[in-house]
């Protein structure tokens, strides 16, 4: 007779593979309906699920390792590497601080391998700008109580915790009355729904609003002329902007922490929370303060 698997029970309660696994191991800290914990400990007794209890039993294990996971690619322009700079270091030392040791990873957009990662038995993963199609293929991996936290991602998906700036508070802030003349100018992120949340912020044009993966496109937009005026999010591309003088007016999204290298005549948006302290203290929360609530928003934004 062949031996019942979580793939099994996950198909029959139409869960995912982590849901299960969060359910049959009694992992505390994630928020999961009692009604869905339910029908898995059921179909799990129906089809005489035996645990791995060796595999439980190297999961109790502290490592005292946090993994960072970070979607890599053959290029990234300097201001998307600076974002993710300035994030990491904080969130390491808010790490360090706390008696942590940090693994830092980057992962390949299209086939992310996680064969190293898996070896070092990490406590809690925080994973930046992942693409949709890659996030259950990585956190399949990550099933034994171990919290993972989406930063600068959106996923449709309740059970994982997400943190990311409240892009839609500050444009909407800084957005003008009127937008006849506006562009919005903004650095490319690999998840499509972050993309589509920030897009669908202001009531712009398809025609009117530019991510830019390269400095040759950014070039290639101020080259244009068609806009007088502009929101650009990111403060290295908004400096750039800045020195081309295309517009009349511009307003930048200060993403790393750099207003000061913009100009006195542009309009800055500072966001005021630290979305590095935010992401600890929830990976905190989720380690030691179980939470048995539904959550109807697991978003966490930073203002």
């Amino acid at each position: 007779m062949k031996k019942t698997t979580m793939k099994d029970i996950a198909l029959r309660a139409n869960v995912s593979v982590a849901t299960v696994s969060y359910v049959l191991n009694r992992v505390d800290n994630q928020t999961i309906p009692e009604k869905t914990r339910n029908q898995i400990l059921l179909l799990a007794e129906e089809l005489h699920y035996i645990p791995n209890l060796a595999a439980r039993s190297l999961a109790n294990k502290k490592t005292g390792l946090v993994g960072i996971l970070v979607h890599n690619s053959a290029y990234m322009p300097p201001w998307k590497l600076y974002a993710q700079f300035t994030f990491i270091r904080a969130l390491e030392q808010r790490l360090t601080d706390a008696g942590y040791h940090t693994l830092l990873y980057s992962l390949g957009t299209d086939h992310p391998s996680l064969d190293i990662i898996i070896e070092r038995k990490l406590e809690a993963v925080f994973l930046i700008d992942v693409r949709e199609e890659s996030f259950y293929s990585i956190s399949k991996h990550f099933v034994e109580g171990v919290p993972l936290i989406l930063i600068d991602s959106l996923i449709e998906d309740k059970l994982f915790k997400q943190v990311l700036y409240n892009y839609r508070s500050a444009l909407q802030t800084v957005m003008p009355e009127d937008l006849s003349q506006v562009c919005l100018i903004m650095e490319s992120f690999n998840n499509s729904l972050l993309t589509n949340f920030i897009q669908d912020s202001l009531p712009l044009s398809e025609n009117a609003i530019f991510n830019v993966h390269n400095l040759e496109e950014l070039n290639t937009i101020l080259s244009e002329g068609i806009y007088k005026e502009a929101i650009v999010i990111n403060e290295f591309i908004g400096s750039h902007v800045e020195k081309s003088g295309v517009f009349s007016h511009l307003s930048v999204l200060c993403t790393c922490n750099c207003p000061e290298m913009l100009g006195e005549d542009i309009q800055k948006f500072v966001f005021t929370g630290n979305k590095a302290d935010t992401a600890f203290e929830l990976m905190q929360e989720l380690l030691h303060r179980p939470d048995y609530s539904e959550q109807e928003n697991n978003r966490y934004f930073i203002d």
